[in-house]
């Protein structure tokens, strides 16, 4: 006799009973595995929240040891009423200072016009034979082939889409007389490079500023629409460009100008005022920058070490943060009157938190610039200090990323080890099953047997 589901046979609760049996031999193991898995997960999770953290901070550590920061220099400029005559940008290079700064011309390229009389229409033909034009200002320079009946309004468009043009603009003007005038407008700027267009062919002496046959070429430069340089004035001193920026005309300074200044009351040009000075807003920033990230960082530390959090009691993460602290209490002995961080207006408050003093910190760089530079760059200043400790602690090489790993690691064995459990289980209930089973047949068969018995002693008693 075969029995289809447990208990059939014998009418007991058989699969209850196999269910209570391998729940007992399953449950609390398979809780204690995940437990295990979900605190490791937690720590992978904890250590990568803190070297993230770790990161950061060192980031602005390592931009506040960059001595560069502090060689920055920023120009304050001071423009005429009448407007904005040039723009002053400052490099390392630059001297602290004040300049007075006036502008006398701006650079600009050259315009040629046609002659009067020479065209009448945009559809008048330059030439009837054809050749070539070249176009030439400065060190720049173009050609293009005029084919034999090209109107003026062809050459405009032959001029304007030239591949290697190097900035030659060509328009027409009708002046509503009966008259239209080319006109070519060079972006090559400074004294000298006047745009010069020659042909190779006579015919095209009336779009040329240099004729090859013997009469005059059509093309001409009016006064004042002549290439020239720009030309400021400087403390006193004139300085050309041939455009109108001026680099390195005063070491580390890079001067544009912007317009031609206007007379003052006195007849003299007018002035901008530019004065240099260390980029101590930068600095500030930075130091912002690094106050925040040590705040942050703190604040992740407490997030995972507190009572009932992952790393509560973790002796690393303590001594991090001691090591951390003392290095902020570090003391200078060759830095002037400042001998620790705290004297450039740092401050901590009870709870560890740091804030920056802007007071403080513009007084100490107002009269210790120099000072200050020291507390945090070079060999034994803080940045330099803090950096090397961190190393050892971010990265990919770091001891966080080995803790990491070391935690993930753990959870995967883990999880191995509840997966081969889990077989083990499966296994268990099976042998179970089948056991059952065999006791199911077993009390069917008894069953059947004993109530065979009582009908045939019913029969024997009738």
């Amino acid at each position: 006799m075969t029995v289809s589901s447990l208990g059939v046979g014998s009418g007991l609760d058989l699969q209850t009973l196999l269910e209570n049996m391998v729940s007992v031999q399953r449950d609390t193991k398979v809780d204690a595995y995940e437990d295990r898995i979900s605190d490791y997960e937690s720590q992978v999770s904890a250590y990568g929240a803190i070297k993230s953290a770790l990161e950061t901070f060192q980031d602005s550590v390592e931009t506040l040891n960059d001595e560069e920061l502090f060689t920055g220099r920023t120009a304050t400029t001071t423009q005429p009423d009448s407007g904005d005559i040039v723009s002053v940008t400052a490099d390392e290079d630059a001297s602290n200072g004040a300049y007075n700064i006036s502008v006398s011309q701006l650079a600009q390229g050259s315009r040629s016009v046609s002659a009067d009389g020479l065209f009448s229409s945009s559809d008048d033909v330059v030439s009837s034979t054809g050749g070539d034009l070249t176009f030439t200002a400065g060190d720049e320079t173009f050609t293009v082939t005029v084919e034999a009946g090209t109107t003026l309004a062809e050459l405009r468009e032959q001029i304007n889409d030239a591949d290697e043009n190097f900035g030659v603009s060509a328009n027409l003007v009708d002046d509503g007389n009966g008259n239209v005038f080319l006109t070519l407008s060079s972006d090559v700027t400074g004294d000298g490079n006047d745009l010069v267009v020659t042909n190779t062919d006579e015919s095209l002496d009336s779009v040329s500023s240099v004729a090859t046959g013997t009469g005059s070429a059509g093309l001409s430069i009016a006064s004042g629409e002549g290439a020239q340089d720009a030309i400021i004035n400087v403390d006193g001193i004139t300085i050309n460009s041939d455009t109108n920026s001026f680099e390195d005309a005063v070491s580390g300074l890079t001067i544009k100008a912007l317009a031609v200044s206007e007379e003052d009351s006195d007849g003299e040009l007018e002035t901008a005022t530019s004065v240099i000075d260390y980029d101590t807003d930068l600095v500030q920033e930075t130091l912002e920058s690094f106050v925040s990230s040590y705040n942050s960082l703190m604040s992740t530390f407490d997030s995972y070490t507190d009572t009932d959090a992952i790393l509560n009691g973790s002796s690393l993460v303590r001594g991090l943060e001691s090591q951390l602290n003392a290095d902020l209490m570090t003391t200078f002995s060759d830095a002037g009157d400042l001998t620790s961080i705290f004297d450039i207006g740092i401050e901590m408050d009870d709870d560890g938190t740091l804030s920056l003093d802007s007071t403080a910190f513009s007084e100490a760089m107002e009269d210790s610039y120099d000072d200050v530079v020291t507390l945090f760059t070079g060999d034994d200043g803080l940045a330099n200090i803090m950096d090397e400790y961190l190393d050892s602690y971010t990265g990919s090489s770091g001891l966080m990323k080995d803790l990491s790993d070391a935690a993930q690691e753990a959870a995967d064995d883990t999880e191995e080890d509840l997966e081969n459990f889990e077989y083990r289980m499966d296994q268990y209930e099976e042998q179970l099953t089948e056991k059952f089973s065999n006791l199911d047949v077993l009390l069917a068969s008894l069953n059947n047997s004993g109530t065979a018995l009582l009908e045939s002693l019913s029969s024997l008693s009738s």
